[in-house]
């Protein structure tokens, strides 16, 4: 396996926002880590607490709704569309020279392959990413726009997946199965603002905002392509216009499947950790991407989390980044 680069930590995101240029309606882990003790971004991806925006198992998951909502949630027929296996969007803000293709994929146990391809003002920015067992990130190929920036540039896709997923929620509330063959989508809201979160990022898209698109079924498929259109959060009286267009698809007849005997020599290891940090002159917890020693072989990886990998962070890493 190889050495993984140092210096990995979740300062920004990296994804484009409600603002004028990516990122700009997305804050830092910083504003919020104070506030609870954060899960591992990886809950938010497979969706492991079953909060899923409505309730529902599936790729990307909002903070759970109380548990004496859940299940209630979870029956809403808009639901459904978190229950996909396979997604692929593509994202752009136009005005900030921001484009990207990501697509993520999620096996019966709620591991996560994600392949990013991106090009924003300071580069590319591309990949592939494993999350496996809410503690573990393998990246391959990776090339960051942003020297050490390993969080944000997974941050940054799952708040745009996760947008995605509750935009189409609001835009067919009774769900993918509901259409036969095309469904236009047209949703305005004057005073709430839209708000998206990993557990170490925030995105908030304010009002008004518009949503306007459609949803072609193909197959057991379908395909998306909406517009939303928010107030900017850095220019007075301007509008910030997000494009998403992708393809959905929930079937479980062809899942993703990463077996134990994929060989990790081509892969570098991170490992999620809660840092505690001063944040704001007041203590909090952090969640960073810390290199690791690998393992040689997936299901190595996988025993290990069994028995309790990675423990704690290394000491030098408390509060020294």
């Amino acid at each position: 396996m190889k050495p993984a680069a140092a210096g990995a930590s979740p300062r920004t995101c990296a994804a484009p926002g409600a603002g004028s240029s990516p990122g700009a309606g997305l804050a830092s882990p910083t504003a919020r880590a104070t506030k609870r003790a954060m899960l591992p971004v990886v809950a938010l991806c497979a969706a492991l607490l079953g909060a899923a925006g409505a309730g529902a198992q599936g790729l990307v998951a909002p903070v759970p709704p109380p548990v004496s909502d859940r299940a209630a949630a979870a029956q809403k027929p808009g639901a459904g569309w978190y229950r996909g296996n396979y997604i692929s969007l593509d994202a752009s803000e136009p005005t900030a020279g921001f484009r990207s293709r990501w697509t993520f994929e999620r096996t019966p146990g709620n591991d996560i392959r994600l392949v990013l391809d991106e090009q924003r003002k300071t580069g590319p920015q591309s990949g592939t990413v494993l999350i496996i067992g809410q503690k573990a990130l393998l990246t391959r190929d990776m090339v960051l726009a942003r020297s050490g920036a390993l969080m944000p540039a997974v941050d940054g896709p799952l708040l745009l997946l996760n947008l995605t997923l509750r935009l189409l929620e609001r835009g067919v509330p009774d769900g993918p199965q509901s259409i036969r063959r095309e469904r236009s989508v047209s949703v305005r809201d004057e005073r709430r603002a839209l708000t998206v979160e990993t557990p170490s990022a925030t995105g908030t898209f304010l009002p008004p905002w518009q949503l306007t698109g459609k949803v072609v079924r193909k197959g057991e498929a379908f395909e998306f392509d909406l517009l939303l259109v928010s107030r900017s959060r850095v220019e007075p009286g301007a509008t910030s216009n997000t494009v998403l267009r992708g393809r959905w698809r929930s079937d479980e007849r062809k899942p993703l499947v990463l077996p134990d005997d994929l060989p990790l020599d081509d892969w570098s290891l991170h490992a999620i950790i809660g840092v505690a940090k001063e944040v704001n002159r007041r203590q909090g917890i952090v969640h960073e991407a810390i290199p690791r020693q690998g393992f040689a072989t997936l299901g190595e990886l996988r025993k290990a989390l069994e028995i309790g990998w990675p423990g704690q962070p290394d000491s030098a890493y408390h509060g020294k980044r």
